[in-house]
């Protein structure tokens, strides 16, 4: 459909029509340029009007694709959760609506809720289906829906290309059905998730936790405008730890972000707010969500000074105390293929099985579900170098709600040994060698976006360098073509689905380029066996991107 007939709907979008006319040509260009897609990840996009942005028609037409998914089921459910983010209420019940007028019941959060929690529902309510309103922590012009299969992860490959089809085969959005939203509420075909569900996934948390053991640790706790309060502070008032403060106007729900250039714990600027509190309190860590509340970040107050951790980092704490806290079954930890190999190394020293996928929360969720029933293995942890990590299977997507208490726990018996987070991670170098690792984001907006990221892969593949910054590379793995090839050239296959990714290894390392799959970005991991790990992939960023 063209742009004036987009245009003239632009009352009932959800959009404001000054919002719109104030954009520039080139912005209301790339909003018809194409049109927003259900790919590996669901939809995230811009809001505004457009088939290429997020409104009231683009969710429709998702909600009535999913409707269709489940023609052939009997008694279909489908569980809906929102985030802090601008129209997510309103986009939970249109989703509602639609799903509702063509059938199929529908459970709806009163509030906000987390991207776990959701996870946990849909498990719970032995749902069809689930969805979730939420762009994680793209910045605050964007918005997105992701769906979860029945086992509470999200859809993988296959599920995900046969709900596409279902979207992509609707045409005219502009007169699809939907029931009213109070009239489902009063019909009982619409229901709201109740407090007793609400209140279930709480005491999983705390029954897993357990005892935060007692110590003088201080931290700052921040939600940067999201989901995780109050329900965060809440459990570790449940769980006996009351020395914690908030950044009291980051914990405001909000979907502009009002006090953060980022909502995003992977960032250091994200956490400005709370080292600023926790200078003038003294605090020993800080601790951040993203807005869904599905990744978290920490800052360690090591020798007077604040130490923000990588994702890695947080990875190996985890993994190295679960697996020193339970070995009475054959600890099994799954990790992505770009996140560092020092997981490894852990895990099979202590007799442990490490389990490697693509990048994607559901590829984690699809190895729990094959090993539910092996009674000799225990899953101990899934986690990804972006800060998501799991720590008990109940939930099937990141979940950063059960793992601030279990680190706020790790923290405190530290302190009380006089150590911190810092000194455990270097006690684990000290162990098994200092794997550090540093990433690159590199953007390209626009419609050409695509199209420049697609030429630097393709060239990457073309002209693959045998030496980047005097290491001899020694194996290349494309994800896409499923092939590895040594140096010598033999080559074997990849046993995982198709990826747009290509990873090269050195004696001490590797190196991996990857598109990302929500946002107009390509990344380049670097994870070297270094004491100079910024300098070093400062020179191979360089010389890949011509800097």
């Amino acid at each position: 459909m063209d742009r004036k007939q987009w245009e003239a709907h632009i009352e009932n979008s959800f959009i404001d029509s000054g919002d719109y006319d104030s954009l520039s040509e080139t912005e209301k260009e790339d909003a018809f340029a194409s049109t927003l897609s259900f790919g590996t990840a669901g939809i995230r996009g811009k809001i505004g009007l457009g088939p290429n942005r997020l409104n009231r028609y683009t969710v429709e037409k998702v909600a009535l694709g999913l409707a269709h998914s489940l023609k052939e089921e009997e008694n279909p459910l489908v569980v809906i959760g929102f985030d802090t983010r601008h129209f997510s209420p309103e986009f939970s019940q249109t989703m509602a609506s639609v799903l509702a007028q063509n059938g199929v019941s529908v459970k709806v959060t009163k509030q906000y809720t987390s991207t776990p929690e959701l996870s946990f529902f849909v498990r719970e309510y032995d749902a069809s289906l689930g969805v979730m309103i939420t762009a994680s922590h793209n910045p605050p012009e964007y918005n997105g829906i992701k769906v979860y299969g029945a086992d509470g992860a999200q859809l993988i490959d296959e599920p995900a290309a046969h709900l596409s089809e279902k979207i992509n085969a609707i045409e005219d959005i502009f007169t699809i059905e939907s029931k009213d939203f109070d009239e489902g509420v009063e019909d009982s075909i619409i229901q709201y998730v109740t407090e007793e569900m609400e209140q279930s996934y709480r005491d999983h948390v705390t029954e897993f936790i357990g005892d935060i053991p007692e110590s003088d640790l201080s931290i700052v706790f921040s939600s940067l405008h999201g989901t995780s309060v109050p329900i965060v502070p809440e459990l570790l008032d449940t769980l006996g730890f009351k020395n914690y403060s908030l950044v009291e106007d980051q914990c405001v729900p909000d979907g502009d972000f009002p006090t953060t250039a980022s909502p995003n714990p992977e960032s250091p600027e994200a956490f400005d707010k709370a080292k600023t509190l926790g200078q003038k309190i003294g605090a020993d860590l800080l601790i951040a969500t993203d807005p869904d509340a599905d990744r978290m970040g920490i800052v360690v107050k090591h020798e007077k000074e604040y130490v923000h951790l990588n994702g890695n980092q947080i990875g190996i704490l985890l993994l190295n105390h679960r697996i020193q806290k339970g070995k009475d079954k054959k600890p099994v930890i799954i990790k992505s293929i770009v996140t560092s190999d020092l997981g490894r190394k852990i895990t099979e020293a202590n007799g442990g099985e490490m389990i490697e996928v693509l990048t994607g929360f559901k590829y984690i969720g699809e190895q729990i579900k094959a090993m539910e029933n092996d009674d000799k293995k225990k899953f101990v942890l899934g986690y990804e170098e972006s800060y998501g990590y799991l720590l008990e299977p109940f939930v099937r997507d990141k979940d950063a709600i059960q793992v601030v208490p279990y680190v706020v726990a790790m923290a405190s018996e530290l302190k009380n040994n006089g150590r911190t987070l810092v000194d455990a991670l270097e006690e684990i170098y000290s162990e098994y060698g200092r794997i550090m690792e540093v990433l690159y984001s590199h953007t390209f907006e626009g419609t050409s976006g695509k199209e420049n990221i697609d030429e630097i892969m393709s060239q990457f593949r073309k002209n693959t360098p045998q030496e980047i910054g005097r290491r001899e590379v020694i194996l290349v793995e494309d994800f896409l073509e499923q092939k590895r090839r040594d140096k010598g050239g033999k080559t074997e296959n990849i046993d995982l689905p198709k990826a747009n990714v290509i990873k090269l290894h050195f004696k001490d390392g590797w190196i991996a380029l990857r598109p990302s799959g929500t946002e107009p970005k390509i990344k380049l991991y670097v994870s070297l066996e270094s004491t100079q790990i910024e300098q070093e992939a400062k020179i191979i960023n360089d010389m890949i991107f011509g800097v």
